[in-house]
């Protein structure tokens, strides 16, 4: 058996017709028919029925493509890894911004080095606003960012998540209770904020001037761990994506009813060169996440971009 052998099973099954197979694979027919013919003899399987508008996949033959899908599948795959590996000094400028890291960096990255531990990835540390312009500007390879409408056609994306901005509060706070509140109730609450050049922090200043609220902000700062400890001794509240924090003894995520849905995309910029390493990031981005997350605060009705399909 050999591995081309089963590249053009592939082929005769995608046509049921082996002159049309032939035809795509640039062989002769009688060629071809000997193929098939010589799979079926080594493993003693029917793997067609022929009949005279084409051919018909036998259960046998039905499990024996399926099996070779799979084994082409890894076949591609670790062809792919290494060629890949030989290629050395390989690194990727990955623009990050608190919110996104928080919930969807950390998978990615655990499985991309998994696979590709040659390659040096380079986080840069910013807001999505600053993180969508370095990646047009060319400054950044790829980077992972919010967004509240679909990306530019300037970028290629992928949609990793549909999520909702939630009030956090410590489980101390009066408005803890609540399931859900208003706008209107966030000028009650002291506010500590992501930076001015996050989506969150931008998302919110439009959406509470949109309803004539001005929310009481008295800090900005991209240090989660600063944003938790004020939240724990109920000095302030904040304004994060559900799941941001846990929610336990310390911390209440209460989505707001005038914020819109929230969407998590990984972009690059699709008139710039992408390195192989980038492809293979965005590819196991694809892989962990094969539909976009959908948050229980959300209705559910997102469909995926279909990005990346080759």
């Amino acid at each position: 058996m050999k591995l081309t052998h089963l590249r053009y099973f592939q082929t005769v099954c995608k046509y049921n017709n082996l002159s049309r197979a032939a035809k795509e694979l640039h062989i002769s027919q009688p060629g071809l028919s000997h193929v098939i013919h010589e799979l079926e003899q080594e493993f003693d399987l029917t793997l067609f029925l022929r009949q005279n508008k084409g051919l018909i996949l036998t259960k046998e033959g039905q499990q024996f493509l399926n099996e070779t899908n799979l084994l082409l599948e890894q076949t591609d795959s670790f062809i792919s890894r290494m060629k890949f590996l030989g290629k050395a000094n390989q690194v990727i400028q990955f623009g990050l911004s608190p919110a996104s890291a928080t919930l969807f960096f950390s998978p990615i990255m655990q499985e991309f080095h998994r696979q590709y531990p040659q390659v040096k990835v380079n986080v840069v540390e910013s807001g999505s606003i600053t993180n969508h312009q370095q990646v047009l500007d060319g400054k950044l390879d790829v980077a992972l960012l919010s967004s509240d409408s679909p990306m530019s056609s300037a970028f290629g994306s992928y949609k990793i998540a549909v999520t909702r901005i939630c009030l956090y509060l410590s489980k101390e706070h009066p408005l803890a209770k609540e399931e859900t509140i208003s706008l209107k109730e966030l000028d009650k609450i002291p506010l500590v904020l992501l930076s001015e050049d996050s989506f969150l922090t931008t998302s919110t200043l439009k959406t509470c001037a949109q309803y004539k609220v001005t929310p009481k902000i008295i800090l900005t700062t991209n240090q989660i761990i600063i944003i938790k400890r004020l939240i724990e001794s109920n000095t302030a509240g904040t304004l994060l994506f559900h799941g941001t924090l846990p929610e336990d003894h310390q911390y209440k995520a209460i989505p707001i009813q005038e914020f819109q849905e929230a969407y998590i995309y990984l972009i690059w910029n699709q008139y710039n060169p992408v390195s192989a390493a980038v492809k293979h990031l965005i590819k196991t981005a694809k892989r962990l996440y094969p539909q976009p997350m959908v948050d229980s605060y959300c209705n559910g009705n997102d469909s995926e971009n279909p990005i990346l399909n080759h």
